[in-house]
C-alpha cells in the first residue's frame, strides 16, 4: 500500500517521534546504543546527577542550549579533581537527531543551523565519566532530551530529564539563565 501526501497532525507526529526515537529511559543495555555505544556505569553511592536542558533562539543562527546540573561536576578530563569525591565529575555528550555532534565540559553550548533539519528536531545530552562510559542509575541512562521546532512560535515541544532539578534549582537557573 503506497500512502502520498499523508500528513499527520503535529501532536501524532510528535508521539511517534518520541516513540521511535527517544528511548532514552530505557535499561541502559536496551537503550545505551540510542545514546551511543559506550559501555555503561552505575553511579554507586553517589548522589543521582540531576539535569534539566533550556533552550533559547539565538540572533544569528540555531539554538543555543543551557544545561543546569546539579549533583554533578562537568568538566574536561584535564580540569578533572582527583581530590573531590562528594559528587560524580565527567563530561557530556551532544546528540543532535540522534548522531553525536560534541562533548560538553560546560553548562552551555550553541546548536548550529546547520546541524538541524527543517521542521521537529532532538537534542540529547547524556552525562558520561571521562573514561566514556554512560552514567546510569537503576539501570537507565542519566540524560535529557528536547525537542524543538524552529519554525514553530514554540520553540520547545516536549523536554525530558531522567532525573530532573528540582522546581526551586530549575526556577533559579532559568532566571539566571533568562535569554531576550
Amino acid at each position: 500500500m503506497k500512502l502520498t501526501n499523508t500528513r499527520l497532525p503535529p501532536t501524532m507526529l510528535l508521539c511517534a517521534l518520541l516513540s521511535h526515537c527517544l528511548l532514552l529511559d530505557q535499561p541502559a543495555h536496551a537503550g545505551s546504543t540510542e545514546i551511543h555505544q559506550h559501555a555503561s556505569k552505575d553511579i554507586g553511592n553517589y548522589p543521582v546527577p540531576r539535569m534539566q536542558l533550556s533552550v533559547f533562539r539565538d540572533a544569528m543562527d540555531g539554538v543555543n542550549v543551557h544545561v543546569a546540573v546539579d549533583n554533578y561536576l562537568l568538566n574536561a578530563p584535564d580540569t578533572a579533581n582527583q581530590q573531590q569525591k562528594a559528587l560524580l565529575q565527567g563530561h557530556a555528550h551532544v546528540f543532535v537527531n540522534g548522531i553525536k555532534r560534541q562533548r560538553l565540559y560546560g553548562e552551555n553550548l550553541h546548536v548550529p543551523q546547520s546541524w538541524l533539519a527543517k521542521g521537529v528536531n532532538q537534542i540529547a545530552i547524556s552525562l558520561n565519566s571521562h573514561q566514556h562510559e554512560n552514567w546510569v542509575k537503576n539501570d537507565n541512562n542519566i540524560v535529557g532530551s528536547v525537542f524543538i521546532n524552529l519554525e514553530s512560535e514554540q520553540l520547545v515541544l516536549h523536554n525530558y530529564s531522567s532525573q530532573p532539578l528540582d522546581n526551586a534549582k530549575l526556577a533559579s537557573e532559568q532566571m539566571a539563565h533568562k535569554h531576550h
